[in-house]
């Protein structure tokens, strides 16, 4: 058994080098407060005590962490040692007898803790009014608002807080230093009051081990000491993912969730799962007094959109919870079912004249409906996603050994995170990354060679990449990089990843095994039935009068005879009928994700207003028109309409656009229309230009640009980063902002 052991404050603490290094096959048996306890010899002491029911206090432990024996307040007693160790390091011999409970522990232990308070507010932690405080707040004269419990967004659900209380703890015999630290508040999702924070280390060991971002770490030593960034950064300019794992560890109220700090704790938690994204993760959603009040993970890593963009999401007060119609071209609230009947006449007399366009994110029930419903009246059915074969086909089961992955114009950290983190934690060191493309990729922070081709030559490169004959190509890369790069591939098994939509992958032999992406959910769902024609196909159908919208927002090229709308926000768009939806945390179903897996979607809250469920809409439809709905008929496969383009840009068209996937977004929304910390955290509304290219064409941030191509013409604001190569328009496609392509455009600025 290899050791390492330091003195802390006297105390000493024998840590191990690494817990997967010992067998786990072997029992010892050992004894705790005179009990008897047979135990996996790679077991801390901690571990033992927690699963034989044995309390052992601690503040800086976390299941998820690897053990840091800084706060040392599980510290025991063992026979043989003169001094208390670490329970969360001690790794047991066979035969140790162990005290976890003696005098000497419980005065050493309310000693630390008071040290610990001695930096900490404490005034209402030893309040001998605590109770009466609690219903009255009596003492607030006391002490300063801002160092009072009841005030803290973590009262009565801190772990500090209940170990004052188990230690009773009354007094302080030591002098109070406040460090009088300013609240961060100016990054996104949440705050940071480090007056408040103790030390423990968890939320630095929460970003290295379980996020591998190491954005925080402490600064300075002793009495100064402080969590932080590098440079002190903000986050928004440091490597922060902004998933939210450091305010889930956090033992007081240092790390608050911004949305939720003032809401009491949930009386309640559903487990469900995310549907923003096509990973689909397990998440858990908090509700307090019927109000969703927060998300977080349930046996799952999430992201920042799982994480902090449901709640307010689900809340948001521009959110349109009853059903309008335009009555002499003003909008009328009106009943469900006089909104029900106009729908259900408007489809019959625009029958066989009828496009539906449905968002993925929808329940699979309410995709079966909606293709019911089309088969009904007639309609031409599609939705706004990539038709790649593929879909649905995603198995890291199939994985293994020393594999080498190439990333292509992915950005696995910003829209793909918990798929690399599976990745990360699956193949450990064994993996190579190697990513090509860096616009707007912060892949590149983890890879362990970074390859930045002239846009529109990717294809060029992964051939030279994967062609033994091949040490060259017209990409814009040395020579000696691209051999430098193939030696990496040598003897290894070879994964191209790359998002469908942002890059069209070449055949690369039977040698490289491709692991296509889709961001939308139920993508594997919706190829697997088929579409009867491409999503600009149907709203560029000249026959279509009559087009009902169930979750998307697209931009209309012309007039409709009838426009039925059915989302969760009104659209930007004139209409004659809206139908309100609820979201998925309030609607039962099921979502096919990523690997074309189906996961259950439970219902969390009643649906806001009067508002309701996409299938309960649908079904009541098909009620009033008294017709039964028809069965799904299986579509013929479609040819998806790439947006990637190979074309050279000319002097008409001087610059190259490069199409970036906006995988920000709910049903007809991206994140950053609606919720600000979204908008600040990717500015995925912006059409991104170079420097030198700002210059040139005489553009500053926040100036509308005019972008030009043979196909389309978008206006966006623009954002001036010297990331962008020059001579390139980096955009982010999502399907409210119309069709677009990689190919060669001209700016044009509009005043």
């Amino acid at each position: 058994m290899h050791k390492v052991r330091h003195m802390h404050n006297g105390l000493s603490t024998e840590i191990q080098c690494s817990k997967e290094s010992f067998p786990s096959n072997r029992m010892i048996s050992i004894t705790i407060n005179g009990k008897r306890i047979r135990a996996r010899k790679n077991e801390t002491v901690l571990e033992i005590a927690k699963r034989s029911g044995i309390r052992i206090p601690t503040l800086c432990f976390h299941k998820d962490l690897t053990p840091f024996g800084g706060c040392r307040l599980c510290i025991v007693e063992v026979k043989g040692k003169t001094i208390p160790l670490t329970a969360c390091t001690l790794i047991p011999e066979d035969g140790m007898v162990i005290k976890t409970d003696t005098p000497r522990l419980r005065k050493l232990r309310k000693f630390t803790l008071q040290l610990i308070l001695s930096e900490h507010p404490n005034a209402c932690l030893i309040c001998e009014r605590e109770t009466d405080c609690a219903n009255f707040q009596e003492c607030i004269k006391k002490s300063a608002v801002t160092f009072g419990c009841k005030s803290c967004p973590q009262n009565d659900n801190c772990e500090l807080q209940d170990l004052v209380r188990e230690l009773k703890i009354k007094t302080i015999p030591f002098e109070f230093r406040y460090r009088n630290l300013e609240v961060e508040r100016h990054d996104p999702f949440f705050d940071r009051d480090y007056n408040l924070c103790i030390l423990c280390g968890r939320c630095i060991r929460a970003c290295e081990e379980i996020r591998h971002a190491h954005t925080l770490q402490f600064h300075h030593r002793g009495p100064d000491t402080l969590v932080g960034t590098a440079f002190d950064l903000p986050h928004l300019e440091s490597d922060c993912q902004f998933c939210g794992a450091c305010v889930d560890v956090c033992p007081t109220g240092a790390l608050r969730d911004r949305y939720s700090r003032y809401d009491k704790p949930p009386d309640r938690s559903v487990n469900t799962t995310c549907t923003l994204c096509s990973i689909g993760c397990a998440i858990k959603l908090n509700i307090s007094d019927d109000r969703l009040t927060c998300s977080t993970p349930h046996n799952d890593q999430l992201c920042a959109r799982g994480r902090f963009g449901i709640a307010p999401l689900v809340n948001h007060p521009k959110r349109a919870t009853k059903p309008v119609m335009k009555k002499d071209g003003q909008p009328v609230e009106v009943e469900w079912e006089q909104a029900l009947e106009f729908v259900s006449h408007k489809l019959q007399e625009h029958k066989n004249r009828t496009g539906i366009l449905f968002s993925p994110q929808l329940m699979n029930n309410a995709i079966d409906k909606a293709y019911s419903i089309a088969d009904t009246v007639g309609a031409k059915i599609s939705a706004p996603v990539n038709l790649h074969e593929s879909a649905g086909n995603l198995k890291l089961t199939q994985i293994k050994g020393h594999p080498v992955f190439i990333i292509v114009n992915t950005d696995l950290v910003g829209d793909f995170s918990v798929l690399l983190l599976r990745l990360r934690k699956k193949f450990k060191d064994r993996a190579i990354f190697i990513v090509v493309g860096t616009v707007g990729n912060a892949s590149t922070r983890f890879a362990d060679m970074v390859l930045d081709p002239i846009p529109g030559t990717e294809r060029n490169l992964l051939r030279a990449l994967t062609d033994p004959k091949t040490i060259q190509c017209k990409c814009g890369i040395p020579a000696a990089d691209i051999k430098r790069a193939k030696n990496m591939l040598e003897h290894r098994k070879t994964y191209l990843i790359y998002n469908t939509d942002n890059f069209n992958c070449p055949d690369l032999g039977k040698h490289v095994k491709t692991l296509p992406l889709n961001s939308q959910i139920n993508a594997a769902k919706i190829v697997k039935t088929g579409l009867d024609d491409i999503y600009e196909g149907i709203l560029g159908d000249k026959h279509i009068d009559c087009l009902y919208l169930i979750g998307v927002a697209p931009v209309l090229g012309r007039e409709y005879k009838t426009i039925i709308v059915q989302d969760c926000f009104l659209p930007p768009f004139d209409f004659d009928v809206f139908l309100p939806a609820a979201t998925f945390a309030e609607t039962n179903g099921s979502i096919t994700d990523i690997e074309g897996k189906t996961k259950r979607v439970r219902k969390a809250i009643e649906p806001a207003g009067k508002a309701q469920s996409d299938e309960w809409i649908i079904n009541n439809l098909a009620r009033v028109n008294k017709t039964r709905l028809k069965k799904t008929k299986k579509r013929k496969p479609l040819k998806r309409k790439e947006r990637i383009a190979h074309t050279m840009t000319n002097r008409q068209y001087p610059l190259q656009l490069i199409v970036r996937e906006n995988t920000y977004g709910y049903r007809s929304q991206p994140l950053s229309a609606i919720l600000k910390g979204f908008d600040r955290l990717r500015h995925d509304r912006y059409a991104w230009v170079n420097v030198q290219t700002a210059k040139r064409y005489k553009l500053q941030d926040g100036m509308i640009a005019k972008i030009v191509s043979r196909h389309h013409v978008l206006k966006l604001p623009v954002k001036v980063s010297p990331e962008i190569p020059d001579r390139a328009v980096l955009v982010y496609y999502y399907p409210s902002i119309g069709y677009v392509s990689n190919e060669p455009v001209r700016l044009e600025c509009t005043k």
